[in-house]
C-alpha cells in the first residue's frame, strides 16, 4: 500500500488516509485541493473508486454524479484495456479541485492489449463510455507516460 502517495513539496501539512484495505488517500490543505488515490487492479476496484469520488466530492454535490461516473468509465477501460487489469496491475487516480474547475485523471500500467474491444455502433451495452465522458467533461483527453497512459476530464464550477 501507498501511504505517501499524496507528498507535495510545498511544506503544506499533508494528512494521509487509509480507506479499505488496500487503498490510501491523501490530500493537502493548500488552496487547490487535490487528493490521489492507489488501487489494485482487482474486480473491485472500480466500485472503491466510486465510493472514494462520491467521499471527496462531498461538498460540490452538483459534480458527484458526473465524476462517480467518469471515474467508473476510465477505471473500467483501465481494468479492461491495459496491464492495471493483469496480476500486479494498479491503477492511480488523481482529483483536483479549484475554485474554477474539477479534474479527474485516471492513469493505467500501459496497454498490452488492444485499445477497444467495442464499437460505438455494437448493439450492446459496451463501448459508450468515452462517449458518456465527452458529453459530461467541459474538457477530456489522454496521453501517454512513460509507465502507461492517463486519461483525465474536467467540468468547469
Amino acid at each position: 500500500m501507498n501511504t505517501d502517495a499524496g507528498t507535495r513539496s510545498t511544506g503544506r501539512r499533508k494528512t494521509t488516509r487509509t480507506i479499505g484495505a488496500a487503498v490510501s488517500e491523501t490530500s493537502t490543505d493548500e488552496p487547490e485541493h487535490g487528493w490521489r488515490v492507489d488501487l489494485p487492479g482487482t474486480a473491485e476496484a472500480v466500485s472503491l473508486l466510486r465510493g472514494w469520488v462520491r467521499l471527496v466530492l462531498t461538498d460540490v454535490p452538483q459534480h458527484v454524479d458526473a465524476f462517480e461516473l467518469i471515474a467508473s468509465e476510465y477505471g473500467t477501460n483501465a481494468l479492461w484495456h491495459t496491464a492495471s487489469g493483469g496480476p500486479g496491475g494498479r491503477i492511480r487516480v488523481e482529483l483536483g479541485v479549484t475554485a474554477d474547475r474539477i479534474r479527474l485523471a485516471v492513469h493505467d500500467d500501459g496497454a498490452p492489449t488492444a485499445s477497444s474491444k467495442w464499437a460505438p455502433e455494437c448493439p450492446d451495452d459496451h463501448g459508450r463510455g468515452l462517449m458518456l465522458v465527452a458529453a459530461l467533461a467541459d474538457e477530456h483527453g489522454r496521453h501517454a507516460t512513460p509507465t502507461g497512459h492517463v486519461a483525465w476530464a474536467a467540468i468547469n464550477r
